[in-house]
């Protein structure tokens, strides 16, 4: 295993939450779509929408990180091996990019209020699915 993949695999194990603390609340995605200005900066989030400092975010749940063609990933986050799920996403906004993906470009963001990260999960979720 190399040090980015035995670093990622610790972060991933990582009690997320309190035991018994169950997972995300229910999100509202009005206020995450409010949240995701910050956001905005960097990725856009349907296919037409290309590429900023970031890739676009467009059919994320699912997706492989470092998969979208074309973008120029940094090496760490293309041999993570992380595939964006809910959990996934909550973790790295809860634990932040350096500690999930170090070495990766995308700056430091971190968001430790369960309730914000499942909002912006429930606004990706709907702007980022394609119809």
């Amino acid at each position: 295993m190399t040090p980015h993949g035995a670093v990622l695999l610790a972060a991933l194990l990582l009690p997320a939450a309190p035991a018994g603390a169950g997972s995300l609340p229910a999100g509202d995605p009005g206020k995450g779509e409010a949240l995701f200005r910050a956001c905005a900066f960097c990725h856009t989030l349907g296919p037409e929408g290309g590429r900023r400092a970031g890739p676009t975010l467009h059919r994320l749940f699912g997706r492989v990180a470092g998969a979208v063609d074309g973008y120029p990933y940094s090496d760490a986050l293309r041999s993570s091996g992380i595939v964006w799920t809910e959990d996934t996403v909550s973790r790295l906004f809860e634990i932040g990019p350096d500690t999930m993906t170090p070495g990766s470009k995308m700056p430091l963001q971190r968001m430790t209020d369960p309730q914000q990260r499942a909002d912006l999960i429930a606004y990706l979720k709907r702007a980022t699915t394609s119809p």
